[in-house]
């Protein structure tokens, strides 16, 4: 199979935080078709394992915040999900998608972000196998994906289990708010990650110097998360790669004013 890269497009790349998700429901078809539509280059989304082994984009370990049912995901077959409802702030009402749904909608379109949820502490922790992260590699085949791929999360476990069976896709490390940016560089540099996706705050933080730091061991720097375009746009020029964004329709087009005027 051939490289996939998650590189950087002009002054960087914009990354729609589970899709246009400040206009329409997170982590939906619709999400994603209104980040493409703005113009973000890169969307992110998250996946979790159903009881019966399927793979969905949802962020919570449990489906209360975000849909009309209750319960874990890890508790509900894929057919239980399928029938679980989501309603926009317009009325007009989602569905949960599968891993394959979100996959072949952006394929050809746009580079995603596959955040992998298994973090210890949380109900549906699996400590014995990274299901969620054999089940995207298969995907990705299974669409046969065209486009640059990241497969990130805050389990160091997670990336590293990606990184072993395919070492030709690109694993970002997620820091939680409270974690240091340089700390987190160190650690991903050690284990041969290309990106280090410190929480924003702790890039502002860690001061001036950091994405050049950064770069001058061979990572790319991402950040989560901001809604505010001149905030993106200082992010940008100050060297950091990515940029994480409920709000890409704001953010996209602060970035264009500023870079490509």
């Amino acid at each position: 199979m051939s490289e996939r890269r998650f590189s950087q497009a002009g002054s960087g790349l914009v990354v729609a935080h589970r899709g246009a998700s400040l206009e329409q429901p997170e982590n939906t078809l619709a999400a994603f078709e209104l980040a493409l539509a703005v113009g973000a280059p890169a969307v992110e989304f998250d996946v979790r394992i159903t009881a019966d082994g399927e793979a969905v984009v949802m962020h919570d370990p449990d489906v209360d915040r975000t849909t009309d049912g209750s319960g874990l995901v890890r508790d509900m077959t894929l057919a239980q999900v399928r029938a679980l409802r989501i309603e926009g702030a317009d009325g007009q009402v989602h569905g949960v998608p599968t891993l394959s749904e979100a996959l072949s909608l952006l394929s050809g379109r746009a580079a995603v972000d596959v955040e992998i949820k298994n973090i210890p502490g949380e109900p549906d922790f699996d400590a014995d196998r990274e299901l969620a992260v054999e089940a995207l590699h298969a995907a990705l085949d299974e669409v046969a994906f065209v486009g640059p791929v990241i497969v990130s999360s805050f389990n160091p476990l997670s990336i590293a289990a990606s990184k072993a069976c395919r070492p030709d896709v690109p694993t970002g490390l997620l820091a939680e708010y409270g974690v240091d940016a340089h700390a987190a560089l160190a650690y991903a540099a050690a284990q041969g990650h290309p990106w280090v996706l410190p929480f924003v705050g702790k890039v502002a933080a860690a001061g001036p110097g950091f994405p050049a730091a950064v770069h001058e061991q061979g990572l790319l720097l991402g950040t989560w998360l901001t809604d505010d375009p001149a905030e993106a746009v200082e992010l940008f020029a100050s060297g950091v790669d990515a940029v994480a964004t409920n709000d890409p329709r704001r953010v996209v087009a602060a970035c264009v004013e500023a870079f490509d005027a």
